[in-house]
């Protein structure tokens, strides 16, 4: 037998019986520069390969995760002074925890479409330097997920306008549905009409 082959499994074995800390590696891969192109494929192979295998999703995971951890360690950073490093930490935009005295108080959450839209409608408007001045909103965010919806707007752009694009799609299909609810209302309608003529 070869003893590489049986290093590994043991390797393995001993690796699994440790907890993984699959929404730490998750958070610090998505960051890795080479995730959308490389680990995020991977990650997608891997997991149908091991659901295949009969695993269920949490040990797939936990499996996977653990095998992207060991041949994707995190990157060393170039050394940086003091000031940088504690401004790297803290990538938030400032302004977004001062609100206006003229707001009433937020709700955690609104629907998506709700909090995507007032966004969209105030991003350019409160945008000020390298923060925000949500006094010149044009009104008061809807809830607190929508300021970290602006933040999200504002720190990846792509990021938002993929999950723009989502939101926007469900209020269409919506709209859509509603369309076509009404048709067949009228429908209904017509042959009724019909039946009480003859």
């Amino acid at each position: 037998m070869d003893q590489s082959s049986t290093a590994d499994r043991v390797d393995r074995a001993a690796h699994a019986r440790v907890p993984v800390d699959i929404l730490g590696i998750s958070r610090r891969l998505q960051k890795d520069p080479r995730w959308p192109e490389i680990i995020e494929p991977l990650r997608t192979k891997m997991m149908k390969e091991r659901r295949q295998k009969g695993l269920s999703k949490a040990e797939a995971q936990s499996e996977t995760y653990s095998e992207l951890d060991r041949h994707y360690p995190p990157l060393e950073a170039p050394a940086e002074a003091p000031e940088a490093r504690s401004a790297a930490t803290d990538p938030g935009v400032s302004g977004l925890g001062e609100l206006p005295e003229d707001w009433p108080e937020l709700a955690a959450n609104a629907s998506l479409q709700v909090e995507i839209s007032w966004v969209t409608a105030n991003r350019l408007r409160v945008r000020d330097g390298t923060g925000v001045d949500l006094s010149r909103a044009l009104s008061p965010a809807p809830s607190y997920s929508a300021l970290s919806w602006l933040e999200t707007s504002i720190l990846f752009p792509s990021k938002f306008a993929d999950i723009s694009v989502k939101a926007t799609a469900s209020q269409d299909d919506e709209k859509e549905h509603i369309r076509r609810e009404k048709m067949a209302i009228e429908e209904i309608r017509g042959l009724l009409a019909e039946m009480l003529e003859e």
